[in-house]
């Protein structure tokens, strides 16, 4: 497998990191708030991508606009989008035809990731850790037609459990799964428990 940093073309430049796997089957990781220290070098993010290389996928991960070494700045969500939709163009430019694409997202980053999901028809699969059901819609969520794994924090007050549970118990999707790991939010010591959870789900 080679690890390359790369630069993906959006409204701005994109700093991003791809880790070529099999050609048929990629994931694209989305960080938390980018006003909050969120990075593609975020613990979770990490995790995620163990994951998924593990498994042999192809996968990247970038900076939103304004983080490390990407150009531009913090557009509210509107522009993130922007920049996930240029993110997952590039991965799909590096694979076969019709390949298998999942969405990985923490926090921010599975809010942006709902986004786009629902305006791309050939996402296969979403991954939320931690998706802020209490600060943001949940439409997106809802609307997603495949399949949807969540993963939440039992102590974890900016995506409580319960809200997790209630929103698991209301989606409409055939292949729903929730995953819930004894931590808070930032699943400090607890990242083996998601990169674990990825290899049993997605085998």
């Amino acid at each position: 497998m080679s690890i390359d940093h790369v630069w993906i073309d959006s409204e701005y430049p994109l700093e991003g990191i791809l880790s070529m796997g099999l050609k048929n089957a990629g994931a694209v990781l989305c960080h938390p708030h980018p006003l909050y220290g969120g990075s593609m070098s975020n613990n979770v993010v990490i995790a995620m991508e163990q994951g998924f290389r593990d498994l042999g996928f192809t996968v990247l991960k970038f900076n939103f606009r304004g983080v490390g070494e990407s150009r531009g700045f913090f557009a509210e969500g509107e522009g993130e989008t922007k920049d996930l939709l240029s993110a997952t163009r590039f991965l799909e430019s590096v694979l076969d035809v019709h390949p298998r694409i999942i969405l990985g997202g923490y926090s921010f980053g599975a809010w942006i990731c709902a986004k786009v999901a629902k305006l791309r028809v050939k996402i296969s699969d979403l991954f939320l850790v931690s998706y802020p059901f209490a600060f943001y819609e949940i439409e997106e969520v809802r609307d997603f037609k495949k399949r949807i794994y969540l993963v939440s924090g039992y102590k974890d007050t900016i995506s409580p459990v319960n809200l997790n549970l209630l929103v698991y118990q209301s989606l409409p999707q055939l292949e729903k799964y929730l995953h819930v790991i004894e931590t808070d939010h930032f699943y400090v010591g607890k990242e083996k428990s998601i990169t674990s959870f990825i290899k049993r789900a997605f085998l």
